[in-house]
C-alpha cells in the first residue's frame, strides 16, 4: 500500500507492564503501518523489567512514539491517562497490548473500510505457543442504531466485543461522552465498549483478520484470580440488558451465554496456580456466587453447547461441593489438555 496523506489522524494507546522483551516488535509493528498521520502513546505502568530504556530508544527513531511512565497502577489507570494525552485533532483511536501485533496495512484497511463508522470492529488472531492459530471474524457490515439490535449478541458471542483491541474507536465519541476504563484489572475493556456501542452513530464489522493476540510460553490459559471478577461479570451483564434494551434486541441469548461462561471463568480461577485462597475460603467465594439471584435468573433457561449445559446445571443444583469439585477439575484440565481447553474456552 502506498502512504495516504489523507487518512485521519490516528492515536494508538498501548498500555505496557513488564514487557520489555516483545515490546520493540510491538511497537515497531505501529509505527510501521502505512498512514503518516498517526502517534502511539506507550504508557510503561510501572514495569521493573526495563521497557522504558526500549521506548527511548525508539523515540530518539521516530518522534511519533510518545512515552509516559507511571506507577503500577494496571491497564484501565494507564489507558485512561493516555486518552488524557492524545493530541488535539486527534479524529480516531486504536488500542494495542504491547505483547502482539498488527499487521502492516492494519490500520489504513480499518480506516478505508470503516467508511467513517464511529466504532470498527476488525477481525483477529490468537497465536497460541503449540503454534496453533484461531482466528475471530465476522462478515463485512455497516450498522446504525435501528440495525445494530439484531446483530449484537451475534457480536457478543463471536468474540468481536470483550477487547478493546482490533478496534477504532471514534475520539469524538470518546470525547463528548467521557468514556474511561472503569477501574477494574478484568473485564473493562467489554465494559469500555458497551459504553461507546451505547454512543455509537455508526459500527463497522470488517471481517480481516488484522491483529495478532499472541500467547507466550508460560503463559496460562486460565486466567489469573482477581477477586473482584464476578462484580465486573453481574456489571456488564447487566450493562448488555440495558444494550438489548436499547437497541430492540428481540432474544438476548447470547448475552446470557457469555455471561454464563465469564461466570465460569470467576470458578475456575479460584484453581489457579496463583490463587491464595484457603479451602474454606474458596468455598466461600463459590457460595456467594452460585446463590446471587442474578446468576440463578440469567442461567434458567437452556442455552449453548453440551458443556455449558452441564456447567450451567451444576451452578444451578446449589452444592457448594460439587461446584468445589466440578470447577476444580476444568482448572486441572486447562493445564492436563490446554489444546482441547483453548477449543472450548473460546467456543463461539
Amino acid at each position: 500500500m502506498q502512504q495516504n496523506n489523507t487518512m485521519p489522524k490516528t492515536a494508538v494507546i498501548m498500555p505496557a507492564y513488564n514487557s520489555g522483551a516483545t515490546i520493540e516488535a510491538s511497537v515497531r509493528s505501529i509505527l510501521n503501518q502505512t498512514v503518516p498521520n498517526l502517534v502511539l502513546i506507550v504508557v510503561d505502568d510501572g514495569s521493573t523489567d526495563g521497557p522504558a530504556a526500549v521506548l527511548e530508544r525508539l523515540r530518539a527513531e521516530d518522534e511519533r512514539l510518545i512515552p509516559m511512565t507511571v506507577q503500577n497502577g494496571g491497564p484501565a489507570k494507564a489507558r485512561n491517562l493516555a486518552l488524557d494525552a492524545v493530541p488535539e485533532g486527534t479524529e480516531y483511536i486504536m488500542f494495542a497490548d504491547s505483547d502482539d501485533l498488527l499487521e502492516r496495512g492494519a490500520l489504513e484497511y480499518a480506516l478505508t473500510e470503516g467508511r467513517g463508522a464511529d466504532l470498527v470492529l476488525m477481525g483477529f488472531s490468537i497465536k497460541n505457543t503449540d503454534g496453533s492459530t484461531a482466528s475471530y471474524r465476522e462478515p463485512e457490515q455497516h450498522l446504525d442504531p435501528t440495525t445494530l439490535g439484531a446483530e449484537l449478541g451475534r457480536l457478543y458471542k463471536a468474540n468481536l466485543l470483550n477487547q478493546v483491541w482490533a478496534k477504532l474507536f471514534s475520539a469524538e465519541m470518546i470525547k463528548a461522552g467521557h468514556i474511561r476504563f472503569p477501574d477494574y484489572r478484568w473485564g473493562e475493556d467489554r465494559l469500555f465498549i458497551f459504553d461507546c456501542l451505547e454512543r455509537a452513530g455508526s459500527v463497522a464489522v470488517l471481517p480481516e483478520c488484522k491483529y495478532s493476540y499472541i500467547m507466550h510460553p508460560g503463559q496460562s490459559l486460565i486466567s489469573s484470580y482477581y477477586d473482584k471478577k464476578f462484580e465486573v461479570c453481574l456489571e456488564a451483564d447487566a450493562r448488555a440488558q440495558q444494550l438489548c434494551r436499547r437497541f430492540g434486541a428481540e432474544d438476548d441469548a447470547d448475552f446470557r451465554y457469555m455471561f454464563v461462561k465469564s461466570v465460569f471463568s470467576c470458578l475456575t480461577t479460584l484453581f489457579s496456580p496463583g490463587c491464595r485462597l484457603s479451602r474454606d475460603e474458596k468455598r466461600d467465594v463459590i457460595r456467594g456466587i452460585i446463590t446471587n439471584e442474578q446468576l440463578r435468573e440469567r442461567s434458567r433457561k437452556p442455552f449453548g453447547g453440551a458443556a455449558v449445559k452441564l456447567l450451567s446445571a451444576v451452578m444451578r443444583s446449589g452444592s457448594v461441593t460439587l461446584n468445589y469439585a466440578a470447577f476444580h477439575f476444568v482448572a486441572w484440565a486447562g493445564q492436563a489438555a490446554p489444546r482441547f481447553f483453548t477449543k472450548l474456552k473460546h467456543r463461539k
